[in-house]
């Protein structure tokens, strides 16, 4: 009868018990944030499968309240970000991440371009035709500018020389730095083409994702260039067109380059399928 009326708690079974592992059991929790609080948005997110700690950990929303500012900080400002949180993503952080489209800046987005090309007539052979095949690179920085190079070499090549931080990227002739502007889904880019002044290229894109929150692929819409004798050039506008043009002579229209563009991380560079030669992949579905 002593125990008449009191509430007692049911132990524990030893299978429901977590164990956590030896460096939860030295570092304190604030100590592990701000370890995960230095890890890419990507990364962040591998952290979560881990382990159970690590999920809960990981889903801090300090964590994603500074994932969104690095991803938007060319879009939007702090306040901005604030009131779409509260009134489009129901206060989470974490969501508006992945479902708020964003460029990503971890990595190269890609386009393998094929085409084939009629060959010198040889004694042998009546019609050869070769395969030719060439690469499109987009860096994108948060300020608003890009890095861009046309190249037959393969990504794990090409990436070498685009990996660094604007200040330390050597001067190439190859590298052509850009203007961009998203708004949405709709993406504009604007640069002036190698080696020349006055001539402008401009690209229309569509951002989009496998899967949610990937943003890891770019579908071009139209590529144009125009010969602009004083250099002067047009505002990027992600919603506007070519009307702009005064002189529509000098515009022109170009259908080739146009496969999407494929998101590759730093750290999958030399493991992308895209550095098979064209002896083993002659065509490339992105997806």
């Amino acid at each position: 009868m002593a125990l008449y009326g009191l509430r007692l708690r049911p132990a524990t079974p030893a299978s429901h018990q977590v164990l956590q592992a030896p460096i939860q059991k030295l570092l304190p929790e604030e100590m592990m944030l701000t370890i995960l609080g230095k890890l890419p948005a990507a990364h962040l997110a591998m952290a979560q499968c881990v382990c159970l700690q690590w999920r809960t950990l990981a889903d801090s929303p300090d964590l994603w309240r500074a994932a969104c500012s690095e991803a938007f900080r060319g879009n939007s400002d702090p306040q901005t970000d604030a009131r779409l949180v509260r009134t489009q993503h129901r206060g989470s952080w974490k969501a508006m991440f992945l479902d708020r489209p964003h460029l990503r800046f971890d990595g190269l987005y890609v386009s393998r371009n094929t085409y084939l090309r009629t060959g010198i007539v040889e004694w042998r052979v009546k019609n050869p035709v070769h395969m030719v095949c060439y690469f499109r690179y987009y860096r994108f920085y948060p300020d608003g500018h890009l890095l861009y190079r046309t190249s037959p070499e393969v990504v794990s090549k090409v990436a070498r020389t685009m990996t660094d931080a604007p200040r330390k990227l050597k001067h190439d002739d190859a590298l052509t730095w850009g203007r961009y502007r998203l708004e949405g889904l709709k993406l504009s880019t604007a640069m002036i083409y190698p080696n020349s002044a006055s001539t402008e290229i401009r690209s229309r894109l569509k951002l989009r994702s496998t899967v949610r929150g990937a943003n890891n692929r770019l579908d071009v819409d139209s590529i144009v260039s125009y010969d602009r004798c004083d250099g002067s050039s047009v505002p990027v506008d992600a919603h506007g067109d070519d009307d702009d043009v005064e002189d529509t002579s000098r515009l022109r229209s170009h259908s080739r380059g146009k496969s999407p563009f494929v998101f590759i991380p730093w750290e999958h560079v030399a493991d992308s399928p895209l550095n098979h030669p064209v002896s083993k992949m002659d065509f490339y579905v992105p997806g």
